[in-house]
């Protein structure tokens, strides 16, 4: 033992220079492997957005001459504006479990002019829907300050929050979302072209991020638009909190009234 420990005093410059040595060369090598690490993510990253660029590419060469043949075969012009529609069904779903799914969507689309046929309904980006806020007396609640929005009921306020009078949300579905298409459905009722989508329609994560809030008019294009982010609608659970909180003011309201009018009935009984 005390030959180790003699060996060990002769030798420490050199063991703590060897132990310096296996540390400097351990931190360069995770210092290497971090850094191609971080590489490979931002390679993956600009490859995943050229797969989806292609992709894209792809879907609207395939989609965009059989869409166009279905919208145009309305004949629709200013004076005379049609609802066009398609169908969505959850991949899920396919090909016939249609008890809560393939209902029928409005395309988003405008006319210019007397010379020019329907446009809008697609891009190199997706396809473009719409919400009708209206037919529901919904409206889009907008903070100014920070664009945090959500839909609810027509004609309520909130606070911080200010009613938007636009009719129409307008929602694009990216074609990262959309797992193929049918132009020919068996079972689409009145010819409507039916895409196969990654999420369920009443799925947010269906919409890209970007959406607008506009009205259309005799088939204009909507100039007058509101630009919205998906991103900033409240969490689930802030929108849950959000109605617990109304729900209980509107009962402690109605519990105040009543006892107010019951005081008001005692006092004149007497």
């Amino acid at each position: 033992m005390e030959k180790v420990l003699n060996w060990y005093t002769q030798n420490k410059d050199y063991i703590d220079l060897s132990k310096d040595i296996v540390f400097v060369v351990g931190a360069v090598a995770t210092f290497v492997g971090f850094y191609q690490f971080i590489k490979f993510l931002i390679e993956r990253k600009i490859l995943n957005k050229r797969q989806e660029m292609d992709n894209d590419a792809r879907l609207y060469r395939e989609i965009y001459s059989k869409l166009k043949a279905y919208v145009d075969s309305y004949e629709v012009t200013q004076e005379k504006l049609r609802d066009i529609g398609i169908r969505l069904l959850y991949i899920k779903n396919y090909p016939y479990k249609l008890d809560n799914d393939g209902f029928r969507q409005e395309l988003f689309y405008y006319v210019f002019d007397a010379g020019h046929k329907a446009n809008g309904y697609i891009s190199g980006k997706g396809i473009y829907i719409l919400n009708f806020l209206r037919y529901f007396d919904n409206c889009v609640y907008v903070n100014p300050k920070n664009g945090k929005w959500f839909i609810d009921e027509k004609g309520r306020s909130f606070r911080k929050y200010k009613d938007l009078k636009y009719e129409h949300l307008l929602m694009r579905i990216p074609f990262a979302n959309i797992f193929g298409y049918d132009f020919d459905s068996d079972w689409s009722d009145k010819g409507e072209p039916v895409f196969y989508t990654k999420y369920k329609y009443t799925d947010w994560r269906l919409f890209a991020d970007d959406m607008e809030a506009l009205t259309l008019k005799n088939g204009e294009y909507p100039y007058n638009r509101f630009s919205l982010r998906k991103s900033k609608r409240p969490r689930r659970i802030r929108s849950f909190f959000r109605k617990s909180k109304n729900k209980l003011k509107g009962y402690l309201y109605d519990r105040k009234i009543k006892k107010k009018l019951k005081e008001k009935h005692s006092t004149n009984q007497r």
